[in-house]
Order: structure tokens, then C-alpha cells, then sequence
């Protein structure tokens, strides 16, 4: 019987672990994502402000931008372009033209021609 209830608790404890690591994975790809709409938004020339409370100030469904970018399938082409180096443009994001709109909109002001210069790093 000890037996038996070793392995229940075992198995009870796995699963705890692996659905911790499952939140902590998910929390982490929420906040690098976060990150990287901001960025974007800052670099595509939506107002600081805005783009800090976007939910509140931007006419974009911003549920929907953070999805696509949590799935998105180059978040390393988007993290490059991001740090200024070798991609030739941002049509590979699917939210550009969404903060390109915006910035069209008074939301922020055209810094570049986003089809051409690279964007910039946070940190520089």
C-alpha cells in the first residue's frame, strides 16, 4: 500500500513541476513578446505614451496583435530588425501595418520609411 500511494504522490508531484514550467514558459513568451510590440510601435513612430498604454489610446485590437505576435513564426527576423541590423524591412511582421495605420491616424508620426531603414534598440 506504501507503494502505491509513493507512486500516486510521485506522479501528482511530476505533474505540479510540469505545469509550473508550462506557466513559467508561457509568462516568459508573453513578456518577450510585450517587449517586442513596443519596440516595434516605437520604431514604426507610434508616441511613446500611446504605445505605452495602447490598450487605451490605439484604435488597433491590441488581444489580437499580441497574438499574432506570441505565434508569430520569425520573432528572430523581428528581434533583428529591431536591433538595426541586416533585414531589409518589416513587411515579415504581421502587426506592422496595424501601427503604420495608427501613425496615418495622428497616433504618432512617420520617423522612416518603414519598407526601408531597420529599427532601433531600446537600450542604445
Amino acid at each position: 500500500m506504501d507503494f502505491v500511494n509513493s507512486y500516486i504522490t510521485t506522479g501528482i508531484a511530476v505533474a505540479v513541476v510540469i505545469s509550473i514550467l508550462f506557466i513559467v514558459h508561457y509568462w516568459y513568451k508573453i513578456i518577450v513578446s510585450n517587449r517586442r510590440i513596443y519596440r516595434m510601435m516605437l520604431t514604426c513612430g507610434i508616441y511613446e505614451d500611446t504605445a505605452r498604454y495602447a490598450d487605451k489610446f490605439l484604435d488597433i485590437d491590441m488581444d489580437g496583435v499580441r497574438r499574432r505576435c506570441r505565434v508569430c513564426p520569425v520573432p528572430e527576423t523581428c528581434e533583428r530588425w529591431l536591433n538595426g541590423e541586416a533585414v531589409p524591412n518589416n513587411q515579415f511582421c504581421p502587426n506592422v501595418w496595424h501601427f503604420v495605420s495608427a501613425v496615418e491616424n495622428g497616433q504618432g508620426e512617420l520617423r522612416h520609411d518603414p519598407k526601408h531603414r531597420p529599427g532601433r534598440r531600446l537600450d542604445a
